[in-house]
């Protein structure tokens, strides 16, 4: 009986899994198809216009390109040259996220701070490195600076909003049931925030990504993927340069796709907690 019933489990477990696997397949399978057909397009624009190499590379000089860069460690010395300002930028802007709530939950703070908050938030990243290259000069802490400042900004009016928007039935409710200051916070504005929080991450890391690669491809930093393509192309090696770009969207694209799962999870546990 019991070997049975351990065989059913494994059944069940195993159409789950195939059960995934094709729901991933058939997801993905577009999106496949569309990178497919972008290869052979360029391909067949370069079997009929002939453009010099420098200007267009075929997707064969390209491969060949990035393999040797592997090889050669290239790639992995600039992801490492790249993940260390953005981690270290990342892990600083994450004090936007106390800073939003408190600004969210006091009206003085936001009448004060909102419309600073969104000055910075509309001025593009790359205006802010003239200023921090002047300050800090040509090193590391100017790319840490420019992720902390792209990254900040965007995260703190997130959590700002998300506190805006929680339900005020909610937080007197929980006021009439003795609830201090502090309880509300973590039992009711905390939980609704939460996916909040969760976008405004996701945004975060993908604004403080393309102010990184901005100011490595104004400053020209050696050892990381903005100055790679930067060199490359300096270089006229526009096989090359086209390799580290095309990197740099498989990172971009890697980032997202991680935030956005937790940006999933997050939603997921605000609807259980509604309902």
């Amino acid at each position: 009986m019991a070997t049975m019933v351990a065989n059913r489990a494994a059944t069940a477990s195993n159409k789950n899994q195939q059960s995934w696997l094709a729901k991933q397949v058939k997801k993905r399978f577009p999106g496949f198809v569309s990178l497919v057909a972008l290869i052979a397009i360029w391909q067949l624009a370069i079997v009929i216009f002939s453009p010099s190499p420098v200007v267009l590379p075929g997707p064969s000089a390209v491969w060949d390109s990035f393999v040797e860069a592997v090889k050669d460690g290239s790639v992995s010395e600039a992801i490492a040259g790249s993940a260390g300002p953005l981690a270290i930028g990342m892990a600083f802007a994450l004090l936007a996220i106390p800073i939003g709530l408190a600004i969210g939950m006091s009206p003085v703070a936001d009448l004060i701070t909102s419309p600073h908050l969104w000055a910075f938030f509309a001025l593009p990243n790359v205006a802010f490195a003239p200023l921090l290259i002047l300050m800090t000069g040509l090193s590391e802490t100017t790319r840490i600076l420019m992720v902390v400042l792209s990254a900040s900004v965007p995260l703190c009016l997130s959590c700002k909003d998300g506190v805006q928007t929680v339900d005020a039935g909610l937080v007197r409710a929980a006021r009439s049931f003795g609830g201090g200051r502090l309880s509300v916070f973590y039992k009711v504005i905390a939980p609704c925030t939460l996916p909040f929080i969760a976008s405004g991450v996701r945004n975060a890391i993908s604004r403080g990504f393309v102010g990184l690669i901005s100011v490595e491809l104004l400053i020209g930093t050696r050892g990381c993927i903005g100055g790679e393509v930067r060199d490359s192309l300096r270089t006229f090696d526009t096989a090359r340069g086209f390799a580290f770009i095309f990197l740099l969207i498989a990172i971009a694209l890697a980032l997202v796709s991680a935030s956005r799962y937790l940006e999933v999870l997050a939603s997921r546990w605000r609807e259980e907690v509604v309902l």
